[in-house]
Order: structure tokens, then sequence, then C-alpha cells
């Protein structure tokens, strides 16, 4: 029989493959034996990963892309080509494999450091997509560590201290006690030998001998519990040499003073039946009364019940003994008892991250069908980033993060100087959107100072709000001279853009309830007014002119024409057209958007958005004066208007392209457009004629187009 045959055989069932699968299984036996043939890249060999993982009946999925994802076969088998002879799903899972093992980021000089350590296994679950990565990962360091005694002391070192504080916890969190156990008492192995040799030769047994011995004690319990007529599942398993250390160190004691070197734990159906066990093993063994403990009637503080008694069991030798009941465990494994963390000597940092691997947890241990992986959830997802400093420090970061948060989030004067950054070693712009286990390197000048662009939410510099916040307060305190003109550039660049110059400005003052324009100016160059809030301001003014081609209504400014839209042709009470409404400015509803009223008192009916953040937190009281409006016919239906699009930049391939997805994206047409492009200068003019409609926010559109590499300006042409 050749090698290929006899590892399909070590690994499949081959009753439960189809013609299909059973031809994939065959091609991934093969190509894992080419790749031992080849020059050694790597010590482990993806035959053996999938020998551990087959004994934990891992899926056959999983079992062929491990075959696959030896490290010898990278440069020779592309995920183009993994993909042509297995399929997509394969090749992702190939991909995410090989990721994980390219992951070098493990400092050991910084092993004590329990939160860093925590943020590199959040982390690494945020880079998986598919749990089942993870795992293959797991059983990766595990022939790791079995070829560990080859290698360097240093290397031997470095390897198991990374799992001892990352791996093996990992392990733990997933509820994959077959290779945690190995994972720690492997790692143990080479980072503590000479406690490892004692408790080894203490223990006086080899540990398929302590095995069996638990097996004994299972089957007299199984008798007895029956002949008590108490319906039990029981399980058990002797502690393994790590274990057993970590007990010692905590309770200061010698190996012969620990009671549950051997351990049992007994499902019973109810609370009843937990004492009716815990009499009938008591009148079997007589037991150590000072490690009896009654976790039922005095549970802890963190809610864990069970009973644990410690036995004499044969032999002479001690057994522990747990008895709970399934909800019990349930509370124990995946609830708020849950002790992982503890054990860890961490705590979580993530309750959606941490309710996804609890999810993951329970389907790992209650399943018997391989195939329920495919039905867990491809993304571990949090609501955090974890993103890395040039010394490989982990920095936790919202979702949707750029390097400028990076920077702020690092120190304020880092944020202030910050100029560029380096994302995994290439230039990018600071609004690109960081990304869990990106390496990103912050670019600064000596004297720097924040730009009040950095606060405009549409160009996308700044997502925390605590970035922001520190923006403002350095705006704060510089010179009110310098503000107020700083200010005056800003709102006379939006009147510029958007073509508003025979405006009035006083209004747009009055609308933001100022009476002085100084002070109007300064908050602006404050950042306590945006460019954002600014140009939605102007547009309230800006309305459609004349008639143009086709019909269509042009669109510009008419400075003798109001367009405050607050009357009662816009929007009208169900049922009582004549009372009067006006636009709420908090959420300025536009026609079309979903509606409603609210009586106030003396000023008529106030017109929200539904979903308007003052709505939604109304008290019990302020709803019953909420009333059902609409949309009058005319301003529902939202007329479409013309505007001419002045776009200035600098030539390169593809921008045409950049500038038509974000329309596109928008859900704006565009009639007509012209480009005209000077080659020695290599800039480039763009004239568009766009369709609009009242919706359309134009200064979140200039700046969304703004925003597109090599733009150096974008303005409202009037027709």
């Amino acid at each position: 029989m050749n090698q290929a045959r006899e590892l399909f055989l070590r690994l499949f069932k081959t009753e439960r493959l189809t013609p299909e699968q059973l031809h994939r299984c065959e091609l991934a036996c093969a190509i894992a034996l080419e790749a031992q043939s080849l020059p050694e890249l790597t010590v482990v060999r993806s035959a053996d990963v999938a020998e551990i993982l087959a004994k934990i009946n891992m899926d056959v999925e999983t079992l062929i892309a491990t075959l696959v994802s030896d490290g010898n076969l990278e440069n020779i088998y592309t995920d183009e080509m993994i993909e042509e002879r297995f399929g997509r799903a394969t090749a992702d899972l190939v991909s995410g494999i090989r990721k994980l093992n390219q992951f070098k980021e493990f400092d050991i000089v910084r092993q004590s450091d329990d939160v860093q350590n925590e943020r590199l296994r959040q982390m690494l679950l945020a880079m998986t997509s598919d749990i089942r990565i993870m795992i293959v990962k797991l059983a990766y360091r595990v022939a790791r560590l079995r070829h560990l005694k080859f290698e360097e002391e240093q290397v031997r070192h470095q390897i198991a201290a990374e799992t001892q504080l990352i791996f093996s916890p990992l392990a733990n969190r997933l509820g994959i006690a077959q290779l945690k156990w190995e994972l720690e008492d492997l790692s143990f192995r080479f980072l503590h030998p000479v406690a490892y040799k004692e408790i080894a030769s203490q223990l006086k047994m080899k540990r398929n001998e302590r095995e069996n011995y638990i097996e004994k004690v299972l089957e007299t319990l199984n008798n007895l519990l029956k002949k008590h007529g108490v319906k039990a599942n029981i399980s058990g398993r002797p502690k393994h040499i790590y274990s057993i250390w970590k007990k010692m160190q905590r309770k200061e004691l010698p190996i012969e003073e620990l009671y549950d070197l051997r351990a049992v734990r007994i499902y019973v159906d109810s609370i009843k039946d937990c004492y009716e066990a815990l009499g009938a093993i008591h009148s079997q063994w007589s037991y150590v009364k000072k490690e009896f403990d009654d976790y039922i009637a005095s549970p802890k503080d963190n809610g864990y019940q069970s009973i644990h008694t410690v036995i004499i069991g044969p032999e002479g030798r001690t057994v522990e003994i747990q008895i709970r009941t399934p909800e019990m465990h349930y509370n124990s494994e995946y609830g708020v008892a849950a002790h992982w963390r503890y054990k860890e000597g961490g705590k979580s940092f993530d309750e959606k991250l941490e309710r996804s691997i609890s999810n993951v947890r329970q389907l790992l241990e209650n399943t018997d069908d391989p195939e329920i992986f495919k039905e867990i959830s491809t993304e571990l997802q949090s609501r955090h980033i974890f993103v890395m400093t040039p010394t490989n420090d982990i920095i936790t970061l919202a979702q949707g993060a750029t390097p400028l948060d990076f920077a702020y989030n690092i120190h304020t004067e880092l944020g202030h100087r910050c100029r560029g950054a380096k994302i995994n070693g290439r230039i990018k712009t600071l609004s690109t959107a960081l990304k869990t286990g990106d390496k990103v390197e912050v670019l600064t000048i000596k004297n720097g100072h924040p730009s009040r662009n950095w606060l405009n939410p549409n160009l996308g510099y700044l997502t925390s709000s605590s970035a922001r916040n520190k923006v403002r307060a350095w705006l704060n305190k510089q010179n009110r001279t310098e503000n107020i003109i700083a200010g005056e550039l800003v709102f006379n660049r939006e009147i510029k853009r958007l073509h508003a110059h025979s405006i009035n400005v006083s209004e747009v003052i009055s609308r933001f309830k100022y009476d002085d324009s100084e002070l109007f100016y300064e908050d602006i160059g404050k950042g306590r007014l945006n460019e954002r809030q600014i140009a939605n301001a102007l547009q309230r003014f800006l309305k459609p002119k004349q008639q143009s081609h086709g019909g269509q209504k042009s669109f510009g400014f008419n400075g003798d024409e109001e367009h405050n839209v607050t009357n009662e042709s816009v929007a009208y009470v169900v049922g009582a057209v004549h009372l009067k409404t006006n636009l709420a400015p908090c959420c300025e509803p536009q026609p079309g958007e979903d509606i409603v009223g609210y009586v106030t008192r003396g000023r008529g009916i106030t017109i929200h958005k539904s979903d308007c953040a003052n709505i939604l937190n109304m008290s019990h009281e302020e709803l019953q004066r909420l009333i059902e409006v609409s949309w009058s016919k005319q301003s529902a239906e939202s007329p479409i208007y013309e505007a001419d699009l002045h776009i200035v930049a600098f030539d390169r391939k593809g921008l045409l392209r950049d500038v038509m997805a974000v329309l596109t994206e928008l859900d704006i047409n565009v009639i007509s457009s012209q480009t005209k492009t000077e080659s020695e200068e290599r800039s480039v003019e763009m004239d568009l004629t766009l369709e609009l409609d009242l919706k359309i926010k134009l200064g979140d559109l200039l700046d969304q187009l703004e925003r597109i590499q090599n733009i150096e300006s974008v303005s409202i042409e009037t027709v």
C-alpha cells in the first residue's frame, strides 16, 4: 500500500465521503506527501497536523485545507491553483491558515504584560475569518512543540513561551481540551524542564495508566448510581502535568497533598439528584472532609454552583468528584460564572467577542456532526480592531479607525504633529480605514499642529470622539483673532464651492442663532461648527432657478426668493391639513423620508424624522404628543434639478472611473461630461452636468469627491 493511501485511511472515514470528496481527499494527501519530498522550508509537516485534527473529528473540508497548507507548498501552489483544484471554500481556508502561520509578532521581552497578551489573543481571533482556521493553527502549534526538542535552546524558549501565554489560553477559551492539555504540557516541559521531570516522576504512573484508573472509577460510579436510581452522565480524566504544577504553585502545596490529580464530573437532571448522587458516593467511599464544598447551597460570588468532594477511591488513591446539573454546567462554562478569565489571569476587553467565543465553545462541545463547523459564524468580529505599533505593541481601536485616530490614541502630541502614515510599510492617506493586524507607523513634522479639516466628518480623518475633542481643545487655545480669520476662510471656501457668492451672510449666521459674525467665525475656527454644517445651511438658501433643457430645472442661487421649506405645503397633519407645520432643525427631514409630527406649545407642529434622536429619547408623556403627518404631494415627488460640477485634479489612470464610482454610489445620474487635460502639467479639469434632487447634501457630495486621490478642488457651478 503506497504512502498516500495509508495517509488517506488514517485521516478519512470512507463511508462518509461522496465520490467528489473522495477525489479531493486523495489529491490533498498526494500534495501533502509531495511537500515532504521538497527541501525543508518549515519544520512542521501538514500531514502531521491533519492527523492531530482527525483525532478531534474535524470536518473533511478542514482536513483537506490543512493537508494543502504545508509551508513548503506556498511558492508552488497559489491561491488560484488551490481554488481550481479544490474550490473557493478550501482556498479561503488555506489562505487564512497561511496568514496565521506567517504571523510572527510575539515579543518575548513583554511576555509579562497581561494587557498586551490579551490584546494579541483577541487580535488573532479577530483576524480569523473562519473559526476552523484558528483550530488548525492550534494543531500546527501542537505539531511544532512535538518537534521542539530538536531545536536550539533560544528557539525552544521562544516557541514555548509564546504557546503558554497566547495559544494555550486560546485553546482553553475555545474549549478544545484535546489540544489545550498538550499545548500546556509541552510548553511547560521546555520552559521548566526540572519541575516537569520532578512532577512526572512523582506521579509514578504513565499517563495512560492514570487514564485506565479513571476508566475503572467511571465504571464503578455508573453501576453505583444506577443501583441508587440516579440517572447520570459521567466523564473524567487525570489532570495533566502543567495543571498539577499550577495548583501546587497556587496552593503552595507539595504534590502528595493534592487531592484532585484524578477528577470526575457527574451531570444529573436536578438539584435533588445532585444530593442523591452525593449520598450514594459517600456511602461507597470515605471522603476528605476539608475538601468538601457545597456550592449549590452556598454559590460562589460569580454564581458558580456545583458540589465538590474528594473520595479515597480504589487502591487508596484520591479522586475529586464534581456533581452538577446541565444548567449549572452551562452557567459555569458559558455564563456569568465562566472562569477562563481568572485561569488566564486576564480580563475580557470585548463582550461581543466573548459572546462569539461562547457560541463557538457550545457548538464544539455539543455536536457530533463535523459539518456543523460550516454553520458557525465565519466572523469572530468585535466592535474593536487591533493594530500594531512599529515595536509590536497592540493598540485597541474602534471599527473604522484611521491612522490619525491611532496617532491620537498613542499620544496627543503625536496626533497634532501627524502628517502621514505607513500601513504595513506602505504610505497611505490619513483617512484610510485600518484593519485588524495592520502595523502602523506615524509620520510627523517637528512643529506640526492639527488641521481644521480633520473635524469635517465627510473627509473621514477622525472617527473617535476623544481624538476630535483633542483637536478642538488645541483650536480653542489659539488666539481669538487667528480663529476668526481661519473660520472666515472656511466659510468663504464653502461659499465658493457652492457658487453662492450673492448669498446674504447675515441670514446664514442668524440660522445658526448668532448675532455677531465674529463669534460665528470664531466658533468655526475652533471647530465647534464644521464644513458639513455650513454647507447644509448654505444649501437651504439655494433653490431651482430657471427652466432648462428637457423641462428640467437648473440648480443655482436666487437671493430674492426664500427657500426655507417651512410652510404648510411641505408637510401636513393627516386629517387636519390647516395646522401650521415646521421642519425640525435637529434632524432636517427631507421630502420622501419617514416623518412624524410633534405638537409643540404655541409653535404648531414640528416635523421630525421618525428616527430622530430627540423622538427616540422622548419620555412616555412626550410620546403622547406625537401625531401622524405626511409630505405634500408636491414635496414628496422630490423634483430633479440640474447642476454643473467643476473638478480640478492632477491626472492619473482611473481618475474618471473613481469619480463615477462615487456618483454611482450616491445614486446620482450624469447627463454629460467633458474632460480637458494639460499633458505638460498633467492637470485635468472635468465639467459634469448632474441630476440632483433635494435630498442630496451638496457639501457631502463635494467632500466625497475631494477625498478621491489627486483631486484638488470640487465646486458647484451655475448653468
